[in-house]
């Protein structure tokens, strides 16, 4: 595995410049962890977004739902 950097955003705006700066996001999913191993993936980045509320799902004046990134599958 190569070496990364590794931070936790404070919020919504600091982890969109973070991404736009090249990292990319980690949300407790360990299949970016595989692929870096496999070096499959190489970011030279990665932002943790756990602790971001973006676990809600609301819905959209056209009737649709807007789902958060952090939203489980069940």
């Amino acid at each position: 595995m190569r070496p990364f950097d590794y931070t936790r955003a404070e919020n919504t705006e600091a982890a969109a410049r973070q991404a736009a700066g090249g990292g990319t996001f980690i949300a407790g999913g360990t299949n970016l962890l595989d692929l870096m191993k496999l070096e499959v993936m190489t970011p030279e980045a990665l932002i943790d977004i756990n602790r971001l509320d973006l676990a809600e799902i609301e819905e959209t004046d056209d009737g649709g739902l807007r789902v958060g990134a952090l939203v489980t599958n069940s």
